[in-house]
């Protein structure tokens, strides 16, 4: 698919962040379930990845104040090839 052939990859962008973040709250949560515990390490790292990628999914958004909805677009494809969640 190329650029041109799409013009909402914000939208695709954003559910793919919003899906991750979501997966990651509920294996934290699954482990919790299972009896992990709150403060072990396990627990403990998957706390701090979530709130580093929510730092960063925030900190990218704040990035597309003041740009033009064509710019977000072309980032947020850049940024979705970048990470291979598209081909």
């Amino acid at each position: 698919m190329r650029f041109s052939d799409l013009a909402e990859w914000f939208t695709i962008w954003f559910e793919d962040k919003r899906v991750i973040l979501s997966t990651m709250v509920r294996n934290l949560a699954s482990d919790l379930d299972a009896g992990y515990d709150y403060f072990g390490n396990c627990v403990t790292r998957q706390r701090q990845e979530i709130e580093a990628y929510r730092a960063q999914f925030e900190a990218e958004m704040d990035k597309f104040n003041g740009m033009t909805p064509e710019v977000i677009n072309h980032w947020c494809y850049r940024d979705l090839k970048r990470r291979g969640a598209i081909d």
